[in-house]
């Protein structure tokens, strides 16, 4: 049952995903096109300071489903309500903090932002209604509704509903781009889709738990958790977007504009894979709800296996093809970077990738005081490497600045999890894993190039450089597949667990037929 749910999870994100990330390749390129680099290059820093600004969340969300999952381990509907009812009130205090950042911010940015000619009005309008239009869950019950679908092992119903309306706002996104070219277009746009977004998940979670209302009795005791949520939630941010306001500051908007069309790619990417991280976390967090711990090193693995199959598929895709794609996608020569950044590029990607079964493992248990300290050393040493580095060596000084600091985070979370929770494992027995994976990712970095070279120069035609580009992502997902087979046992019974698992589906649907 814990696997079905776990792939239920993995199948309603991805799937609806990967639609999205088809029509968010053309929303980049309409972008691009009738709003320029300059006006897209200000599009893509307001969405990396709006993620600044919803700081005040600082993680409650992981809090509150790390509260509820013994109460629905035990199927305690009491404590469920209570819990409920106590993350409904801290939302709404944290929406009225982030609307008054909001404020701050838009002011701030009045006052003392230098924008290009023509484009401070319509920035700012596009952050002060964005930003705004993610509060709708704050103050009605979206952000609530995720947490408690998620510690159930059902976030597969939220995810249909986000998935199903961010694919419909992005379309209508590219429409009105094109129709009006102009970014408050967009803002509203993003307005009114949130405000569908929380109509759904109203009338679809009241339908599924119609037992869950709010009591008299509220439950905050989650908020204790989340000083320390708050400080991983700072490192973060700082690790994963930093990048693109520094190249604002030192580069321009354009510069920021070609590096997030990279970036779009590898966010993408990034995405699915994390997609199949959180369903692990709420697995991970059963298993410990229910003192099942003799599992939890198989199940380790077993996810381990299957994010270094997802590493080695992705990323080796990625730097063969991404810049032929782009080629033919943005077509402008000033947006082909050189191989060795698309390396860095992809090397950002695969140890993000690779650390995912690590902190499943220290979320699902609750070590949020160790992944705070974890996510702050390595956010300080991409900061302080990104600011030295991009002096000297552009773009690449900051993508290495970042690798470096992935690196290091894989280190001490591999540690942690040594000492605290895999305790009778030693940390060898973990890093092995890692290092092996690394220094094929680097051997397979300098024997590619040539092939790199020869895709890129044959790139024409979009449709026919995504074909190609789905042929290269199955003939190394079948080879990776076939060498983890044959060299880890855990490899072999997640394979097989998977094979059941589609068989049984398939017995079941013949049965009712």
């Amino acid at each position: 049952m814990r696997t079905k749910k776990i792939f239920l999870n993995m199948l309603c994100d991805i799937l609806p995903y990967l639609l999205i990330g088809i029509i968010g390749i053309i929303k980049m390129d309409v972008l691009i096109t009738y709003v320029g680099d300059v006006g897209n290059g200000y599009y893509q820093t307001i969405n990396q300071i709006i993620s600044y600004v919803f700081l005040a969340q600082a993680g409650f969300s992981d809090a509150v489903i790390y509260s509820l999952y013994k109460p629905f381990a035990n199927k305690n509907k009491d404590d469920i309500n209570a819990i409920y009812s106590g993350a409904r009130k801290v939302f709404k205090i944290i929406g009225l903090i982030i609307f008054g950042i909001i404020c701050l911010v838009t002011l701030g940015l009045y006052l003392f932002y230098h924008f290009e000619d023509g484009y401070q009005s319509a920035a700012l309008i596009c952050f002060f209604v964005i930003s705004t239009s993610y509060l709708i869950s704050y103050f009605g019950r979206g952000q609530t509704y995720m947490s408690v679908l998620s510690a159930a092992q059902e976030k597969y119903i939220y995810s249909l509903v986000f998935n199903g309306v961010k694919l419909l706002c992005d379309i209508l996104i590219v429409v009105v781009t094109y129709k009006f070219r102009s970014l408050e277009a967009i803002a509203i746009v993003i307005l009114f889709m949130k405000i569908l977004e929380e109509i759904i998940n109203r009338i679809v979670v009241q339908k599924k738990y119609p037992y869950l209302h709010e009591t008299a009795r509220k439950d905050t005791s989650m908020v204790k958790m989340t000083k320390d949520l708050a400080w991983t939630q700072v490192g973060y941010l700082v690790l994963n977007n930093i990048d693109a306001l520094l190249l604002m500051g030192f580069s321009g908007p354009v510069m920021v504009s070609i590096y997030t069309t990279y970036n779009y790619i590898l966010r993408f990417l990034n995405e699915i894979a994390s997609r199949v991280e959180m369903s692990s976390v709420y697995s991970f967090g059963n298993v410990f709800a229910k003192k099942e711990d003799e599992k939890v090193y198989s199940l380790f693995k077993e996810f381990l296996m299957l994010f270094i199959l997802i590493s080695f598929s992705m990323c080796i895709t990625f730097m063969i093809g991404i810049r032929g794609f782009v080629s033919v996608w943005v077509e402008k020569e000033n947006y082909i970077l050189n191989y060795l950044t698309v390396v860095l590029f992809t090397a950002t990607l695969f140890m993000n990738i690779l650390y995912y079964p690590l902190v499943a493992l220290i979320n699902a248990d609750g070590l949020f005081k160790d992944n705070k300290h974890h996510i702050f050393i390595c956010s300080v040493i991409n900061l302080v490497l990104s600011i030295i580095l991009i002096n000297f060596f552009g773009i690449d000084g900051i993508l290495l600045g970042t690798v470096i600091s992935f690196f290091v985070n894989i280190l001490l979370k591999s540690n942690s999890v040594s000492k605290k929770i895999l305790k009778d494992i030693k940390l060898f027995s973990i890093l092995k894993y890692y290092f092996l994976s690394t220094i094929i990712f680097v051997f397979l970095a300098v024997i590619l190039s040539p092939i790199e070279s020869y895709f890129l120069s044959i790139s024409s035609g979009f449709i026919t450089t995504v074909l190609k580009l789905g042929i290269v992502f199955l003939i190394v997902t079948i080879l990776t597949t076939i060498v983890l087979y044959f060299v880890s046992p855990s490899s072999r019974r997640l394979f097989d667990r998977i094979t059941k698992l589609i068989k049984r589906k398939l017995n079941k649907q013949k049965g009712e037929a």
